[in-house]
């Protein structure tokens, strides 16, 4: 079953899960989810494993998301991670998603933010 918008939020209030968004750092500074983190997917999946277990370690679950449905940078750094034995899962409507369902916003182009212009 897929990682619903209402599943995501219920699993940001536990401190064993992280949330990545691995897009780019320009897309990451524009717009992100409240309390995600950033971390970009490189070509090499097997250097960007090992950077996310560097910052975090191995025993949290980690849950990637990128743009949208149709973007593949969320699922596949999911399963980068599956490779490793990490604990992982996507979220596909990524940022989008989460916007157009008015939930919190990080970032440049954050309604909060543009409001305060």
């Amino acid at each position: 079953m897929p990682l619903t918008k209402e599943m995501l939020r219920k699993k940001m209030k536990s401190r064993d899960v992280v949330v990545l968004n691995v897009l780019s750092e320009d897309d990451f500074l524009k717009l992100h989810i409240k309390g995600s983190f950033h971390l970009p997917l490189t070509q090499n999946r097997e250097e960007f494993a090992q950077e996310v277990e560097n910052r975090y370690g191995k025993d949290k679950f980690f849950i990637t998301y990128s743009e949208n449905i149709i973007c593949a940078a969320g699922p596949n750094a999911a399963q980068a991670l599956k490779i490793r034995g990490f604990k992982a899962e996507t979220y596909m409507g990524g940022v989008q998603e989460w916007a157009e369902s008015g939930l919190p916003l990080e970032g440049l182009r954050s309604p909060v933010l543009a409001a305060s212009r």
